[in-house]
C-alpha cells in the first residue's frame, strides 16, 4: 500500500514541476581536481530545463541535527533550498553542476539529488554568488 502512495506523491510532484516549473539553465562543470576551484566545462554545453523550487519551511523537523542556543533556538540556520528538476534525455546532470534560474538570474549549485524514476530529480541546492570561469 505504501508503494501506491509513494508513486502518487512522485507523480504529483512531477505534474507540479511541469505546470509551475521555472526555466533554468544547467551548466556542467569540468572534471575537478580536489585542490582546484570548480570550472565550467568546455566540452559539454549548457542546456535549458525547468525546475520547481521549494524551501524547507518546517525547520523544526531539522532541529535535532542542528546546534541549539541556550534558549533552545536554532542559531544561524538558513532554509534548505530544493528543486524538482526535469531531466533532459542525453544531457548530463551531476552533483556540482551549476543552475541559473532565468526568471531572476539566481545562481545555485547542485549539492546532491535523488532521481524519482519519472523524469525528474529532487535536488538540494546551495546558493552561489556567480558562475565560475570556463
Amino acid at each position: 500500500m505504501s508503494n501506491i502512495f509513494e508513486r502518487l506523491a512522485k507523480v504529483s510532484r512531477s505534474t507540479v514541476e511541469r505546470v509551475h516549473g521555472k526555466d533554468v539553465t544547467i551548466f556542467p562543470t569540468a572534471a575537478k581536481d580536489p585542490n582546484a576551484s570548480r570550472r565550467l566545462s568546455t566540452s559539454e554545453a549548457s542546456y535549458l530545463s525547468s525546475a520547481c523550487f521549494y524551501e524547507n519551511t518546517l525547520i523544526e523537523n531539522d532541529a535535532k541535527a542542528q546546534p541549539l542556543t541556550g534558549m533552545g533556538r536554532l542559531a544561524n540556520r538558513a532554509l534548505q533550498i530544493q528543486a524538482s528538476i526535469r531531466l533532459i534525455e542525453g544531457a548530463p546532470l551531476k552533483p556540482g553542476f551549476f543552475l541559473r534560474r532565468e526568471e531572476d538570474g539566481a545562481i545555485f549549485s547542485i549539492t546532491r539529488f535523488d532521481p524519482d524514476g519519472l523524469g525528474t530529480v529532487l535536488a538540494v541546492l546551495a546558493t552561489e554568488q556567480n558562475l565560475p570561469e570556463a
